[in-house]
């Protein structure tokens, strides 16, 4: 019996060392990609450009909300019952179109997050496909992002992709390489 717990234990030992032997893990870092990819670069701009048209939007909204406000405080004095209350009505009404034009453009599920979505959806797949091939080119088994919530605590620089990766989306590559 313990003949065979020893031999079982051996084969085992032996099982894992081969294991960690042929298993090769790489990590890359999404956000240095997505920063340094001209093609992210021209869609961040785009995107920079709309939400600015939105945020001058917004913020004429917002003065001419405030002005309104200040010009019905100097009057305020001198309005009868049913002219405050008519302007006061008019002034939620205001802060209300303010609003909901702020969330409409900028918040949960808004404009802003669904035109980002809709535009970096094919780069971030390109990507993807990009360091599966690298990987497998390279004979990687695994492949980590440094840039998100898995932490890496420790990384030999020899094991990243990133700039592979990079180099081979640049000379316009993603999965039309052929795996080794």
């Amino acid at each position: 019996m313990i003949k065979n717990a020893a031999v079982l234990a051996g084969i085992l030992l032996f099982s894992a060392s081969a294991l960690a032997q042929t298993t090769r893990v790489a990590f890359v870092n999404s956000e240095k990609i997505l920063l340094d990819l001209p093609e992210a670069q021209a869609v961040q701009k785009e995107l920079e450009s709309v939400v600015k048209g939105w945020q001058d939007e917004l913020q004429r909204m917002q003065d001419e909300f405030q002005k309104s406000v200040e010009d019905y405080q100097k009057k305020e004095a001198v309005l009868s019952a049913t002219a405050k209350e008519t302007q006061q009505r008019q002034l939620g009404e205001m802060r209300q179109k303010v609003q909901d034009y702020q969330v409409k453009k900028f918040g949960q599920g808004g404009e802003m997050q669904e035109l980002r979505e809709e535009r970096f959806t094919p780069i971030r797949e390109r990507i993807l496909k990009t360091i599966e091939s690298v990987a497998k080119d390279e004979g990687f088994n695994f492949v980590f992002d440094r840039a998100g919530d898995v932490i890496l605590l420790y990384a030999d620089t020899k094991y990243d992709l990133t700039y592979k990766v990079l180099d081979d989306l640049k000379r316009g590559g993603s999965s039309t390489k052929p795996s080794k």
